[in-house]
C-alpha cells in the first residue's frame, strides 16, 4: 500500500464518514486514488493513540489515557463541534467467560495550534484521560482479582458492541491496548464482626440512609464507643516492623524498602529519643540503621517497585489521572488481607502567564504483595478531581497546560522532587474552555446531562448533543425519563443560598424540589432546608467536577416542565425539559401460536405487530427461523402497526421472532434509552 503523504492524510481524515457498514461503494466516494486502498487498514495512529489503561479501584473506574498527536485533523477548532474519540473497555477475569463488554466512553477533541512551553518544547502530544464507571466482580482477600482490560479507540466512531477482536467494525483512524489491572477485594468478614452491639443503629442508618453511621452517634458516647469497636474489628491489619522484617527476610527485600516510613521519620524527626527508638528497633531484627540510611541516601528517582507510565486530565469531569504499574510480587508491606502500602501520586499545573508551578493535590492508591505479577505489571490509577479555576480561556485561547506527577512509595510527595522509591512525568493535557458569564444571577450550565444550549425551548435534546458525563451522542430531538440532573455556576456563588422550583406547563402545578442529592463524589451529599426548602452552594470546597446543584425525580414524570433556579434577589435561571417516563407498548401476535412446536420446517408463520411510542426512534422485527439468519422482517422510524408473513428455514429446529422498539429518551441524565423486546420462541419440527 502507498504511503500518504500529509496533504493526502488529511483529506483522508476529513473525508472519512462514520459508517455502521462501510462498504467499497461508499469508500469510491472517497477523494483518493484507488491505489492507495487506505481503507483497508485499521488502527491507523498518525493522529490518535492509547497511550495507558488503568483502573481506580475507590473510585471503580477504568481510564484510558489518549494521546493526541497532531494540531490539525480534528474537524475544527475550540469554537466549533471538533470531534470525539470513542473508547470501549472489555474485561477478562479469566474465569472462562472470556470478554464482557464493559461500556464506552467519548472525548471532545478539537485541532489545537501547537505552542511552545516554558522551555520552548512543543506542547505535543496533548493527553486526555476517558474514565468509564463501572461495577467490577469482587473476590474475597485470599484469591487476587486481577483481570485484563482492554481498550479499543475509534476516532469520530463508536467502537462496536462486544467486538473485542476488532472483527464488526471498519476501526480505521483506531488503537487498542490490553493491561492487567488489580481490583480491590471485600475484607470484611461477617464471623468478626460484632453487628449484634450496633444493631440498632444499623437499623436507624437503613432508615435513614442520607445520615452518615457518625452522625446517627453525635452525644451518644456509649454507641460512639461501639461503632469505634467494630471499625477496629473490620480494619485491615497494618504489619509493623517486626512483622515486615521477618516476611521479607527470605525474599531479600530490604529495610531500607519496607522500613521507608521509619527512615523518613528519621531523617526528619527534631528528637533524638524517637531516632534511639527506631535505631534499637532495627537492631532488634538484625538490621543496621545507619546502613540502611545510607542505602536510602543513594536512591533517587527508583522505579523498580513501581512506575509512573502516565499522566493527563479527564476532559469531561475535571480531573487529573496518573496511571503507574506495580512491577514486583511483593515489597509493598502485606497481602490483600492486610492494610497493605499506599502509592502516593502528587499533581503540579504550570502557568503559562509567569511559568509558575502550582500544586493541585495529591491523592493515593492502596496496592498490596501479590502473587504472580505478569512481567509488565499491574496497572493503577490515580485520579484528582480538580477545577483549574483560574487557568481558563474563552475558546478563541486554546489553553494547554503542562502537568506533572510525583509519585512516591508510602511516604507522600513534599515537593516537586524525585522521591526515593517513585518516579515523575510530565504531560501536556488541555482544558475546557472558559464558558462567557451572562449576568448576576445563577447560571444553569446544563440539565439531563446535556448542555442548555443544545436543548431546545420545547424541551428537546438537539443536533450534536452530547452528554457531558461520558461524550456519548445524544438522540436528535430526546425527551427526558428518570433522574434529572441539573448543573450550574457555583463558584461565584459560594456559601449562597438557592431553590429549585418545577413547574408542570402543562397543568399549571409547581413545587419546589427538596431532595437530598448525590455530588460527582459518591460520600458528598448536599440537602436541602426542609422549612424554605433552600439549599447551599458549594464553590471549590468538594470534589463536585460537574457543579451539580440538583439531582431528583420529577412529580411530574410525562409533563413538559420548567426547572429554575431561584435566588433571594428574585434572580433566576429556568429551562424547559419533556418528561417521558411511559415505556412503548409492544403488541406482537402470531396467528396459531398455541403450541409453539407445531410449526412445521419450510412452512409460512404469519401475524401482526403493532408500536405504540410517542418518542419513538427506531423499530424493527426480526426473525432467526429464517433463512439468512438473522431476517429483518420490517423496521421503521415511526409508530407502525402490520401484518407479517414469514417463510420458516427447512434446516432449523428452532428460533425466535422479535419486535423491539427504541424511544427518543435520555435515562437518568446519563444514556439514552435501551431497546425494549418482545420475543416469541419458534419450534419447528419435520414434515409428518
Amino acid at each position: 500500500m502507498k504511503k500518504l503523504n500529509e496533504k493526502q492524510l488529511i483529506v483522508a481524515r476529513q473525508e472519512y464518514k462514520p459508517y455502521l457498514s462501510l462498504g467499497e461503494k461508499k469508500l469510491s466516494k472517497l477523494k483518493l486514488n484507488t491505489e492507495m486502498n487506505f481503507f483497508s487498514q485499521k488502527l491507523n495512529t498518525t493522529f490518535e493513540s492509547l497511550g495507558c489503561v488503568g483502573y481506580n479501584s475507590a473510585k471503580q473506574q477504568l481510564t484510558a489515557t489518549i494521546n493526541i498527536k497532531r494540531e490539525t485533523g480534528y474537524l475544527g477548532g475550540l469554537c466549533t463541534n471538533g470531534s470525539y474519540e470513542y473508547v470501549r473497555f472489555y474485561m477478562d477475569y479469566q474465569d472462562g467467560n472470556g470478554w464482557e463488554d464493559m461500556g464506552v466512553v467519548g472525548v471532545n477533541v478539537h485541532d489545537i495550534p501547537t505552542e511552545k512551553d516554558c522551555v520552548q518544547k512543543d506542547e505535543k502530544p496533548i493527553t486526555y484521560v476517558a474514565r468509564l464507571d463501572i461495577s467490577s466482580k469482587r473476590k474475597y482477600c485470599s484469591v487476587p482479582n486481577l483481570p485484563i482490560v482492554r481498550a479499543v479507540l475509534s476516532w469520530n466512531s463508536i467502537p462496536e458492541p462486544n467486538d473485542p477482536d476488532l472483527a464488526l467494525g471498519t476501526y480505521v483512524w483506531s488503537d487498542t491496548k490490553d493491561a492487567q489491572i488489580q481490583i480491590e477485594p471485600y475484607k470484611f468478614f461477617i464471623p468478626d464482626f460484632t453487628v449484634f452491639e450496633i444493631d440498632d443503629i444499623l437499623n436507624t442508618a437503613i432508615l435513614n440512609p442520607n445520615l452518615s453511621l457518625n452522625q446517627l452517634t453525635l452525644g451518644q458516647p456509649e454507641k460512639k464507643l461501639e461503632l469505634d469497636k467494630v471499625k477496629t474489628t473490620i480494619t485491615p491489619k497494618a504489619l509493623n516492623f517486626n512483622e515486615l522484617s521477618l516476611l521479607y527476610n527470605n525474599e531479600k527485600i530490604e529495610p531500607h524498602r519496607f522500613g521507608y516510613k521509619e527512615l523518613q521519620k528519621v531523617i526528619n524527626t527534631p528528637y533524638s529519643s524517637d531516632i534511639a527508638s527506631i535505631s534499637n528497633l532495627f537492631e532488634l531484627n538484625n538490621w543496621s540503621l545507619a546502613e540502611s540510611l545510607e542505602q536510602l541516601y543513594n536512591i533517587e528517582c527508583n522505579n523498580e517497585y513501581e512506575e509512573l507510565v502516565c499522566v493527563g486530565a479527564d476532559y469531561n469531569r475535571e480531573a487529573l489521572v496518573g496511571t503507574f504499574k506495580v512491577k514486583k510480587s511483593s515489597g509493598y508491606s502485606g497481602d490483600l488481607c492486610s492494610d497493605g502500602s499506599k502509592e502516593y501520586v502528587s499533581f503540579w499545573v504550570q502557568t503559562e502567564e509567569n511559568c509558575e508551578w502550582v500544586h493541585a493535590g495529591t491523592t493515593s492508591v492502596n496496592v498490596y504483595d501479590i502473587p504472580d505479577v505478569p512481567d509488565d505489571g499491574l496497572f493503577y490509577s490515580a485520579v484528582l478531581p480538580y477545577k483549574f479555576n483560574g487557568l481558563k480561556k474563552d475558546c478563541q485561547q486554546p489553553q494547554v497546560l503542562k502537568v506533572k506527577a510525583v509519585l512516591s512509595w508510602n511516604v507522600a510527595p513534599e515537593d516537586m522532587g524525585c522521591p526515593r522509591w517513585g518516579d515523575i512525568l510530565e504531560s501536556y493535557v488541555q482544558l475546557q474552555p472558559e464558558e462567557v458569564s451572562i449576568g448576576v444571577g445563577p447560571e444553569m450550565k446544563a440539565i439531563g446531562g446535556i448542555h442548555v444550549d443544545y436543548i431546545n425551548n420545547m424541551g428537546f435534546s438537539m443536533l450534536n448533543a452530547h452528554f457531558r458525563y461520558s461524550g456519548l451522542p445524544v438522540t436528535l430531538d430526546s425527551a427526558f425519563a428518570g433522574v434529572v440532573v441539573v448543573e450550574a455556576e457555583t463558584n461565584k456563588f459560594d456559601g449562597q443560598s438557592y431553590k429549585i422550583r418545577v413547574d408542570n406547563l402543562d397543568t399549571g402545578e409547581s413545587y419546589y424540589e427538596d431532595t437530598a442529592f448525590r455530588k460527582d463524589d459518591i460520600f458528598d451529599w448536599s440537602y436541602a432546608d426542609p422549612v424554605t426548602k433552600e439549599y447551599t452552594y458549594y464553590g471549590d470546597a468538594t470534589n463536585n467536577s460537574l457543579n451539580i446543584v440538583a439531582r431528583f425525580r420529577p412529580r411530574y414524570a410525562n409533563n413538559r416542565i420548567r426547572v429554575t433556579i431561584e435566588h433571594s434577589d428574585l434572580t433566576s435561571y429556568s429551562k424547559v425539559i419533556q418528561m417521558d417516563n411511559i415505556s412503548p407498548k409492544l403488541t406482537l401476535n402470531i396467528d396459531n401460536y398455541g403450541d409453539c412446536s407445531h410449526f412445521v420446517k419450510g412452512s409460512i408463520i404469519t401475524g401482526n405487530y403493532e408500536v405504540e411510542e410517542t418518542y419513538l426512534d427506531a423499530f424493527t422485527l426480526s426473525t432467526t427461523v429464517a433463512d439468512p439468519a438473522n431476517l429483518i422482517v420490517a423496521s421503521g422510524v415511526a409508530s407502525n402497526a402490520g401484518n407479517f408473513s414469514i417463510v420458516t428455514s427447512s434446516s432449523k429446529n428452532c428460533g425466535d421472532i422479535v419486535l423491539s422498539a427504541r424511544p427518543r429518551t435520555v435515562v437518568n441524565s446519563v444514556s439514552m434509552h435501551s431497546s425494549v423486546p418482545k420475543r416469541r420462541i419458534i419450534c419447528l419440527k419435520d414434515p409428518s
